[in-house]
């Protein structure tokens, strides 16, 4: 019954908007009792242990790869590591001295299965198996150099109050579910050392709000004030795009590079790219498919290029001189 329910909602613009209304009434009166426990950020929960430790090691090969380090070192902050800590693992693996995971929401999980995946990771990688082949994976406090942070204080607008205290800050497919990310990037480039480096993979992608049933860029028909309360507490897409974080970048970490992951009616970039260095056809071909579907966006929306509209993720590669 709920999800006959679901399909007819989810299949009508108008009451697609008024469930996430009061979806996200529930989850500001759940903000006011202190409750921190979601369902986002379960990257994990229907993964096979092959499939969970393929992400955890992609997500940070990722980081290697596009910030060109050979090898990571000194203290690390992950925003919204979610509910798995492998990638931390595998940053002290390399070298690291310690590893902060910041996340606003507790996101639900297995702590039977996540145990499993721990044993498994740490057996595939020599650094991990000598550094904590005798701990009980069945206690996250058991790994030295991991500390966990939750609620309000750690969000990532909030978390970041101590000056150059970080030798790099990651996140992956967070920050546009960040309040005011704009404001989280200036906390983070002050936490950041001199020789810092900012690592971030960001969606801007609507999280199947609207795309399952209407166009993938149907999210930015929807008003501003009406989308802000549609999602601003229940941590639902921000719809900051890619022009906001040029400029914010631009006055905090100038030497920045904003690599493409996606396009918006083309899909993946592999590898990221700068916007210029993307095949011409395939840029031409997201333009088009903005052009199509733009006429009745949000009036915020409308004044953004074709070109910025269409960027659908980037990376951020950001260095603090």
């Amino acid at each position: 019954m709920k999800t006959r329910l679901r399909s007819v909602i989810k299949k009508n613009f108008s009451l697609t908007c008024a469930y996430y209304l009061l979806d996200n009434f529930f989850a500001k009166l759940q903000g006011y009792t202190g409750t921190v426990a979601t369902g986002s950020g379960t990257v994990h929960r229907d993964k096979s242990i092959e499939s969970s430790l393929t992400y955890i090691e992609t997500v940070f090969n990722d980081y290697k790869l596009y910030s060109g380090k050979r090898q990571f070192n000194g203290r690390v902050a992950e925003v919204g590591p979610g509910d798995n800590l492998g990638v931390g693992l595998l940053f002290l693996a390399d070298g690291c001295e310690s590893v902060d995971l910041v996340d606003r929401f507790f996101s639900k999980r297995n702590a039977r299965q996540h145990a499993t995946i721990y044993r498994a990771l740490i057996a595939r990688h020599a650094k991990l198996l000598e550094k904590f082949g005798d701990v009980d994976c069945n206690y996250e406090t058991a790994f030295q150099g991991l500390q966990r942070f939750y609620g309000k204080n750690a969000a990532a607008e909030r978390f970041f109050t101590q000056p150059e205290s970080y030798d790099l800050i990651v996140s992956r497919a967070v920050f546009e579910h960040v309040y005011n990310p704009q404001f989280a990037i200036k906390r983070m480039a002050a936490a950041l050392k001199k020789d810092g480096v900012f690592l971030h993979k960001v969606d801007f992608r609507d999280h199947g709000m609207f795309s399952e049933h209407f166009h993938e860029l149907a999210f930015f028909e929807v008003p501003e004030g009406l989308y802000a309360r549609m999602t601003r507490d229940s941590g639902r897409p921000n719809r900051v795009l890619i022009d906001s974080y040029r400029r914010v970048l631009g006055e905090t970490l100038p030497d920045h590079t904003l690599l493409i992951t996606r396009l918006a009616g083309v899909g993946d970039i592999v590898p990221h790219l700068p916007y210029e260095q993307i095949d011409a056809t395939l840029r031409n071909q997201a333009i088009a498919y903005v052009k199509s579907v733009r006429a009745n966006f949000s009036k915020s929306l409308r004044s953004l290029s074709d070109e910025d509209l269409s960027v659908a993720g980037i990376f951020i590669v950001a260095h603090k001189n």
